[in-house]
């Protein structure tokens, strides 16, 4: 977990934390808790000489030079840590100034904020007025005014930056809940103001650099929680085995890691955006804010909840992320940020998709563009046949199907086809089984299969699960007994796609029932329409039949159809990509369109749904957020940084996406749900269909175990073989 993609981002990272670690950030932290007044901490100086508070800021105002994904990383870190101090409000104060402040402001502030001498408190809410230059009023809450010299504070569609000691400026700094970095109330009496310490029209800059920002903290800090909770439950034992093992467990802490990657990527977005559009980069920063906030502060409550009675001490460091995430949320979080994004979308706000590509992708592009291009003025038919002939149809299969295409020349491929208007075709499952095919197959099942299903001369399913075999795919009974030449196939297959339309499937039957579960397992090709195979339709609850059963009754299977050696089809069976697909075109739609509909009908139906705008601006996020985990996926195959969690991730996220999607849908028509003939339809059916995406592909409660057992590394309940 981190936002870090790039080796100087995760080198930055490392850097980060060993500093952090070593100056004992979190005991820092701690020893401010019953301190009756904030200090600056002993490391500021180190921070400084390190050059963070500069990160982001040009050279010719003492900065790095850098940017907003650079200041994060850092940022990230110390959210980790929970470290004290005014750091992200100082960075936050930097941030906006140098965005819009004007020259004379850049040179007088900005020095004083990256050498450290300055530090900044941020305060949003409140009323000030200014008129004929003098400003009256409360400030509210200021984030980091304890320790501050300079203070942000709006008024109206302006921010002040206002001295602290100022005449009519009041601080007052009662005790915190989060005593580590102190907020105060201000109020200005009288103040007079000039044209140098106002920044007109700056106030959304500020909300979405203070969102980014403390989001970024609020990653960080999540993620702590994580790491926190599962390395406590992997040793705290009850019940003569470690709680690690408790399902209940496992699902806290996955839920935790889903929650924080959403939210990882949205911030990662955010930061990205900054220099690239400010619109989108207010955008993205709602979403950020969105996630991230509410993320933090379940996932220190979580935290809590697994260390047990430990969590709730005083001398455990649990209740350290509690408060920080309590009090970011009060600030900064709340239902805004949300009710900010369907705002922002409903006016036509959207993020696009972008990745930097590496140098060498432009001289892939003069090839790939010119191949667009002359494929584009071909027919359909002949566009499909020039596709197989030059492996564009498939361009991450090894060659000669593929191109054996890296994630770069990949990515550049998707940009000139969809440039030149070429859709390639999409195979579904069929696309799985063939590369299974080429991957594991002989030569002679590679030449009597391959092509033809590429040109949809037959379609395959995919026959692995059973009724005693669902996301427990390696247990199934169908019986696969020796005889002359081949094998005779008996049992059950069930929950098969397409099986009704199929010409062939790729099976998995047991073969050795003396040997281990994933070990007497062999996988082979099966003729749908063979006499000996019976495929009964499954009506599902929205009354279609997209799944079956499958019967096999003294099926011969001739030897040249089996894949791969007989008992290792548990491999064949999870082949994976030897070059992965990628695709920066992802989305968190089940439905197309559905968001879109979803926003009309909130606006044409204000009062339907109490809470509408917020409830909907969540999902908003949440879709966005399964968007950038593809994207961030996708930046890894591109780093080569290896594979990451987001596919784990975005299937537990995408079904209860789909679900809750489905649950506004039915909101919002209101009593046409109960007909079938209008409005309702349509919403009757998603509610319906939603469901099941939870279940198919394997339950999102075994997505749980996967995610706390595969990448959390939380052992197995030892009461399973």
């Amino acid at each position: 977990m981190g936002i870090a993609l790039t080796d100087d981002h995760r080198e930055l990272a490392e850097v980060a934390r060993g500093f952090l670690t070593s100056q004992k950030a979190r005991a820092a932290a701690r020893s401010l808790l019953d301190a009756p007044e904030e200090e600056p901490s002993a490391f500021w100086q180190g921070i400084v000489e390190l050059g963070w508070l500069g990160l982001h800021i040009d050279e010719e105002h003492g900065g790095s030079g850098y940017g907003l994904p650079e200041l994060v990383v850092v940022i990230d870190e110390l959210g980790r840590a929970v470290a004290p101090g005014p750091f992200v409000p100082t960075v936050i104060a930097s941030a906006v100034i140098a965005k819009d402040g004007s020259a004379q402001q850049k040179s007088r502030l900005l020095p004083g904020l990256v050498d450290g001498t300055v530090a900044a408190g941020i305060g949003l809410g409140g009323q000030v007025t200014l008129s004929n230059g003098v400003a009256d009023g409360d400030a509210g809450v200021v984030l980091g005014a304890g320790l501050s010299g300079l203070l942000l504070i709006t008024a109206g569609d302006d921010v002040l930056v206002l001295e602290r000691d100022r005449d009519g400026v009041s601080v007052e700094v009662p005790e915190n809940l989060d005593p580590t970095r102190r907020s105060g109330r201000v109020t200005l009496q009288n103040v007079s103001v000039g044209d140098g310490e106002i920044l007109p029209g700056a106030r959304e800059s500020l909300l979405a650099r203070a969102r980014t920002l403390l989001a970024a903290e609020a990653v960080g800090g999540s993620a702590d929680c994580v790491d926190s909770a599962v390395e406590y439950a992997k040793v705290r034992q009850q019940f003569g085995r470690t709680i690690a093992t408790f399902q209940a467990i496992k699902h806290h802490c996955a839920n935790m890691l889903v929650a924080t990657e959403a939210a990882i990527a949205s911030v990662w977005d955010a930061s990205r955006a900054a220099s690239e559009d400010e619109e989108q980069f207010r955008f993205a920063a709602a979403c950020a804010a969105a996630l991230a906030f509410p993320a933090y502060a379940r996932n220190s409550e979580l935290n809590i909840q697994v260390h047990g009675g430990i969590g709730f001490t005083w001398e455990h460091d649990a209740h350290l992320h509690l408060r920080r995430a309590l009090v970011t949320t009060a600030l900064f979080g709340g239902d805004a940020p949300a009710r900010d994004l369907f705002d922002r979308t409903a006016a036509g706000a959207a993020r696009e998709n972008s990745l930097d590509l590496p140098p060498e992708a432009e001289e892939l592009r003069t090839r790939i563009h010119a191949d667009a291009a002359e494929i584009a003025a071909l027919d359909k038919q002949a566009q499909r046949d020039k596709l197989i002939e030059t492996g564009y149809v498939m361009p991450h299969w090894p060659k000669p199907w593929g191109r054996a295409a890296d994630a770069v020349e990949q990515l550049v491929i998707e940009e000139e086809f969809r440039a030149a208007g070429i859709k390639r075709p999409d195979y579904g499952i069929t696309g799985w089984v063939i590369l299974t095919l080429i991957q594991h197959g002989t030569d002679w099942q590679i030449e009597r299969f391959v092509e033809k299903a590429l040109r949809k001369d037959e379609i395959w399913c995919q026959l692995f699960s059973e009724p005693d075999a669902g996301s427990d795919a390696a247990s199934i009974k169908t019986k696969a007994t020796r005889v002359d030449g081949g094998w005779k196939i008996n049992g059950q297959k069930v929950w098969t796609s397409g099986a009704h339309y199929c010409a062939r499937g790729l099976a998995t039957v047991r073969t050795d029932p003396e040997a281990r579960k994933h070990a007497g397992i062999t996988t082979v090709i099966v003729d749908m329409k063979a006499p000996e195979v019976e495929v009964r339709p499954l009506r599902q609850i929205t009354g279609g039949s997209d799944f079956n059963e499958v019967f096999f009754n003294d099926l011969f299977v001739p030897d040249e159809d089996v894949v791969g050696e007989p008992n290792t089809g548990w491999t064949v069976a999870r082949a994976t990509l030897g070059n992965e697909r990628v695709s920066i075109g992802g989305s968190g739609s089940f439905y197309e369109g559905l968001a879109d509909q979803l926003v009309k009908l909130t606006l044409d139906q204000p009062d339907r749904l109490a809470g509408g705008r917020i409830r909907l601006g969540s999902y908003l996020a949440e879709e966005n957020a399964l968007r950038l985990l593809n994207l961030r996926r996708v930046a890894r195959s591109v780093e080569g940084a290896g594979p990451g969690p987001e596919g784990n991730v975005t299937k537990l996220k995408l079904a209860e996406h789909m679900i809750e999607g489905a649950a506004i849908m039915a909101a919002l028509v209101g009593p046409e749900v109960a007909l079938l003939d209008g409005p309702g339809a349509l919403s009757g059916r998603l509610v319906m269909g939603a469901r099941g995406m939870a279940i198919a592909g394997g339950t999102s409660e075994v997505t749980r175990n996967q995610i706390a057992e595969r990448i959390l590394g939380m052992p197995r309940d030892p009461l399973i073989n």
